[in-house]
This record gives C-alpha cells, sequence and structure tokens, in this order.
C-alpha cells in the first residue's frame, strides 16, 4: 500500500507522518531501498540467496532494515548499500521516491512482519558490485525498464518495480 511520496528524515518524522494512518499498526519495521541504476540506464538486481528471511530465489532491490542506531534514513540506506555490495562500488542515493507498507511472511521465525518500505533512486557511478553476502545474494542482474521479468521479482519489488516503472519510464 502506498503511504506517501514526500522523504522523511528519520524515525521521529516517520512516526509523526504516520500518526494519521490507521491501517498501520505500531509494531512495524522500516528498511530502505535503492532502485540502483547502472550507466546504461538499467535497474541493478540481486537474487535472494537461502538465507534470506522471505521469498528466497526472487530478484529485489539493494536495501534492508534500518537500525536503531542508524542516525536517519539516508545514512541507513549508504551502510545497507555497502554491507550488499562492497565499498568497491559508488551507489549515490539521489531522489526519494516513495514510502509504501507491506506485510511478508518471515520463514526463519515462523511469523508475520510488518514492513514500512522507504525507497530511493539511485546511481551506480563507478566500481564493481561485490556479493557482500553470499548466502543471501546468489549475484546481480541488470534490466532496462519494462524488461524486467516480473514473476521473478519478489512481492515487494513487484509492487515497487510497478512505481518507478510508471514515474521512469
Amino acid at each position: 500500500m502506498q503511504l506517501f511520496s514526500e522523504e522523511v528524515e528519520d524515525r521521529k518524522e516517520l512516526k509523526q507522518k504516520l500518526e494519521s494512518n490507521r491501517n498501520i499498526v505500531d509494531d512495524y519495521e522500516v528498511a530502505v531501498i535503492v532502485y540502483a541504476f547502472d550507466k546504461d540506464n538499467k535497474i541493478i538486481f540481486q537474487r535472494r540467496g537461502e538465507a534470506c528471511r522471505d521469498e528466497r530465489l526472487k530478484l529485489e532491490t539493494i536495501g534492508g532494515r534500518v537500525k536503531e542506531t542508524d542516525e536517519n534514513f539516508r545514512t541507513a540506506l549508504q551502510r545497507e548499500i555497502i554491507e550488499e555490495v562492497g565499498e568497491e562500488a559508488d551507489i549515490e542515493i539521489e531522489e526519494f521516491i516513495i514510502a509504501t507498507y507491506a506485510k511478508t511472511f518471515d520463514v526463519r521465525y515462523s511469523k508475520e512482519q510488518n514492513w514500512i518500505y522507504l525507497v530511493y533512486k539511485g546511481s551506480l557511478k563507478r566500481g564493481e558490485l561485490q556479493i557482500a553476502e553470499p548466502s543471501k545474494n546468489l549475484g546481480y542482474e541488470r534490466y532496462q525498464i519494462g524488461k524486467v521479468p516480473e514473476n521473478q521479482l519478489s512481492k515487494g519489488a513487484k509492487e515497487l518495480y510497478a512505481i518507478v516503472k510508471e514515474k521512469y519510464s
């Protein structure tokens, strides 16, 4: 479910933004995601590995859970980018795209999880993508908008891809 398209800086601003939304439960996690485009304007996806909490073997974008210790959402995303692709690649975080809300099923803990996804556009400026977490990432795949195999996207990536596709086609 789409929430808003104005960027919020941190958890405090997010909480204020969500106060009036009765559809959002208090028990949610926040994830930051980047739709990173390479120099050929292709979106970079990663193939989820067996150690992922859900949607194994599906295509997903770069990003992950915001930690309580993260100063703000952009620094959380920069940390996630380095954790996932290594320090050799320079992915510049550009504009904020959208915030969405979704529920997933965490197979590791056999429970439903509520997520707020904060989605950004980014660009791979230079360097090579590394697989920093081989049990969670089987490799990178790049696709032009309109050529993405949507049946291979995770549920969350599919919803977000539709938004990105409409905005950047």
